[in-house]
């Protein structure tokens, strides 16, 4: 009789999500090498080893499979940047700055600028993305009530800081790829920290918004 022990079979869940997970890998992996428009259900299945049958069994369209992966990067986003600040717990808001734009220039964050750009046109997929897109953009600055530069700040105050460096890096993030600058990148990132800092160092409503 054999010493070796024969492994657990896998439930019919366990494969169910291994097929899930693997279809998801699959999208995010071809949208960020070649693209939303490019990323065919044929290219996905072929990836993935997924049948296309097997790929509607748990995906009713397409769509709903980008969706699924644009959630998939968000949870990776997140797991990523917590794993970072529980090593950092006294992080300054420097170090916090670099880490936003690090995930920004993620591989896997090109989905988000992918899928963003397409539902720029395409009514039904604003409308599915919308939701999961606002969570994560809300997440992202409720993390940032963990820094205790930034915890006194209202809500409202934290989510403009937030907000603003977010849309500079997202921008900064695709125009790199046509004209890399690392000089003006490199002083924008100083920008975007004393503009944190100068916020956080004021402690009072910022423009726009009344004095407490």
């Amino acid at each position: 009789m054999s010493s070796e022990q024969t492994p657990p079979r896998r439930t019919q869940t366990e494969r169910k999500q291994a097929t899930i997970d693997r279809l998801v890998d699959a999208t995010i992996g071809a949208i960020a090498e070649i693209g939303y428009s490019r990323a065919s259900v044929g290219e996905i299945c072929a990836r993935s080893g997924v049948s296309k049958g097997g790929l509607f069994r748990h995906f009713d369209s397409r769509q709903s499979l980008m969706v699924a992966a644009a959630e998939e990067v968000a949870r990776r986003h997140f797991a990523a940047v917590r794993a970072r600040l529980d090593g950092l717990p006294d992080a300054d808001l420097r170090t916090a700055v670099v880490l936003m734009r690090e995930r920004h220039r993620n591989v896997d964050n090109v989905v988000w600028f992918e899928l963003m750009v397409a539902a720029r046109t395409d009514a039904e997929l604003r409308e599915r993305l919308a939701p999961s897109a606002q969570w994560f953009f809300a997440a992202i600055t409720d993390m940032a009530a963990e820094l205790p530069a930034l915890a006194g700040l209202s809500p409202d105050d934290r989510h403009l800081v937030i907000s603003t460096i977010r849309q500079l890096f997202d921008g900064e993030a695709i125009s790199r790829t046509l004209v890399p600058e690392p000089e003006v990148e490199s002083r924008r990132l100083d920008l975007a920290v004393r503009y944190a800092e100068f916020v956080a160092a004021r402690g009072t409503a910022l423009p726009g918004r009344a004095e407490p």
